[in-house]
């Protein structure tokens, strides 16, 4: 099995939003409300403040309520912050939350054009959007197709791909490790992740595609979040996703996880079918050629503290802040 890499502190930004800080319990300064957005209703969150529209894009999972849910979140603080110059949203997605919950609708498409009927029933016809893991597909999707509803462009770590290639390896894998989450019953969280898993943004089949946008982004070179499903075999997390007790059944997905790590053959093959197919290279690439001039890149080494403890992880959340508000004066001057 490949050697385990040295990303502690990295794994406590992927999971940042479930951390727990070690200060007083504060009132939550949002308010849940509901919108027409087409044919469903959408419930967002709305933080207040002035200014352009900033829609914070939904990643895997809701925060503000579920097994996800922690009022000490350093996101509720950096969201806050963003008050100082944004008016601040954070959309549910369709089945999640108190958001209509539909059988269909969960492709990153349907999903961006979720965000625009958001922004008409606002009556905003432009906003600021930032999103990470799989929020960063809505983005880079309504970015290619719908540049006049952008201000400008957040990232957290580049645009997420769910699946990498059409190996039917890989693709059997992806779907039996995507049903270890909390959130939802299996067959749900299949519909969801399945809906996603074969987006591309644009840029990586059309090399003349040119996006004339200003996009900030926030990146760790050295471990590259495009990935999952190879990060979780370098990780050695799928020995605890094989063991961990669920509700509600996984015990197929376990056994295929019990039996995958028991054959070191099969495992090596599927690991080496995972780096063979990686698209994380030609995304980065993808986004430096699309972007050009437009895009800029802030490195996590920049941040002058090791993410490494709860109280950095929130200073780092509020480094963003700022450099999110510059940017903003950038783009509005």
């Amino acid at each position: 099995m490949p050697k385990l890499k040295n990303i502690t502190a990295l794994l406590l930004i992927l999971t940042l939003l479930s951390f727990s800080l070690q200060a007083q319990e504060t009132k939550p300064s949002y308010q849940s409300k509901m919108i027409t957005v087409g044919d469903i209703q959408m419930e967002y969150y709305d933080h207040g403040g002035e200014g352009p529209l900033f829609i914070e894009v939904q990643d895997f999972h809701n925060y503000y309520e579920g097994p996800y849910h922690n009022p000490q979140s350093p996101m509720f603080p950096f969201l806050e912050k963003l008050t100082e110059g944004f008016h601040v949203v954070a959309p549910m997605r369709r089945g999640y939350g108190k958001s209509t919950e539909t059988k269909w609708g969960m492709d990153v498409a349907t999903l961006g054009k979720d965000l625009l009927l958001f922004m008409d029933a606002l009556g905003v016809e432009k906003a600021f959007f930032y999103g990470r893991f799989p929020g960063s597909q809505e983005l880079t999707w309504i970015a290619e197709h719908h540049p006049e509803r952008v201000h400008g462009l957040i990232y957290f770590n580049n645009p997420i791909v769910l699946v990498h290639c059409s190996d039917p390896e890989v693709i059997e894998y992806f779907e039996n490790i995507s049903v270890f989450t909390p959130d939802f019953e299996k067959e749900k969280l299949k519909r969801i992740m399945g809906s996603r898993s074969m987006y591309r943004p644009d840029f990586l089949t059309n090399e003349d595609l040119r996006i004339e946008l200003p996009a900030l982004r926030f990146i760790n070179p050295e471990f590259e979040k495009t990935n999952f499903n190879l990060h979780w075999m370098e990780s050695g997390e799928l020995k605890n996703m094989s063991e961990e007790k669920w509700e509600g059944t996984r015990d197929e997905e376990q056994q295929y996880l019990k039996d995958l790590l028991s054959d070191s053959v099969r495992y090596e093959r599927l690991y080496e079918k995972l780096k063979a197919c990686n698209l994380s290279e030609e995304i980065e690439e993808g986004m430096k050629r699309a972007f050009g001039k437009n895009l800029i890149t802030r490195l996590e080494g920049e941040f002058p503290q090791k993410l490494e403890s709860d109280q950095a992880i929130a200073d780092y959340m509020l480094w963003q802040a700022k450099h999110i508000l510059d940017f903003k004066e950038l783009v509005m001057k």
